[in-house]
């Protein structure tokens, strides 16, 4: 018999002993010595490596499962990382965030009015500014150029940069779209997109409504066209995009 065999027989014939031990207290006891026993006995060293679990095993990681890449979203977000930005209040050096803002053109960024109403006497006074803080970096409002009457929509003069975001004609039903903006207050970096993605659920003249919700001044992007399709204003509705270019081409003429 080999000399593997016998220590195997070994430990088949302790295992047997304790088995039939007078109590499981005896047993355990006898176990426990066998184990700590560091004389070199090879029926000790034979059990030790039988009873733990193979090193190499515990130590190797498991990797996280990869999710898909969705290249529709990947191209949504490298549009909205350049074009689509925080609005800020700066007074005595110090920023407040206001809204999400997005380029509508090189120099024409769209957010909702409702924020802007409270700082409109001390930007008249010159003691606060705006500020667009796009991916890129920070860009200067220079005007407030259009507050609408009868929507919350305005539209911001900048100074001019590289890309923008073009508007849709229209809402083509069935399309994926994601409502996109930049994260604001407690916890979130002033470069944090946010985008979830959704679809049209209802559509008239002057709103339009998704299952996704969106932040005050984000950006309700086709995912299909790249293009915008609204303007969020929060929750689940938007100013649609194409009242957004009427009010631009009535500023125009």
């Amino acid at each position: 018999m080999a000399q593997s065999d016998q220590h195997e027989g070994a430990v088949r014939a302790l295992f047997a002993a304790w088995a039939a031990a007078e109590s499981d207290e005896i047993a355990l006891a006898g176990l426990a010595a066998l184990l700590a026993d560091a004389s070199g006995d090879a029926v000790a060293t034979r059990l030790r490596h039988l009873w733990s679990p193979p090193a190499a095993a515990a130590s190797v990681p498991v990797p996280a499962p990869s999710r898909p890449r969705d290249p529709a979203l990947e191209r949504a977000l490298a549009t909205a990382s350049a074009c689509v930005g925080r609005l800020d209040a700066i007074d005595s050096g110090s920023a407040t965030f206001l809204a999400t803002a997005w380029l509508v053109r090189p120099d024409l960024a769209v957010t909702t009015r409702k924020p802007l109403l409270s700082c409109l006497a001390p930007l008249t006074r010159g003691e606060r500014a705006l500020q667009l803080d796009l991916g890129g970096g920070p860009a200067a409002v220079r005007e407030v150029l259009y507050l609408a009457p009868d929507c919350d929509l305005a539209l911001l003069r900048v100074a001019p940069q590289a890309s923008f975001i073009a508007l849709a004609s229209g809402v083509a039903h069935g399309h994926e779209l994601a409502a996109i903006d930049r994260g604001e207050p407690p916890g979130a970096q002033p470069g944090d997109l946010r985008l979830v993605p959704g679809r049209v659920q209802e559509v008239s003249s002057a709103l339009l409504r998704h299952d996704c919700a969106g932040r005050p001044g984000g950006v309700l992007l086709d995912l299909a066209s790249g293009q915008a399709i609204g303007l969020t204003l929060g929750g689940h509705e938007s100013v649609p995009g194409w009242l957004v270019r009427e009010r631009i081409e009535r500023l125009s003429r």
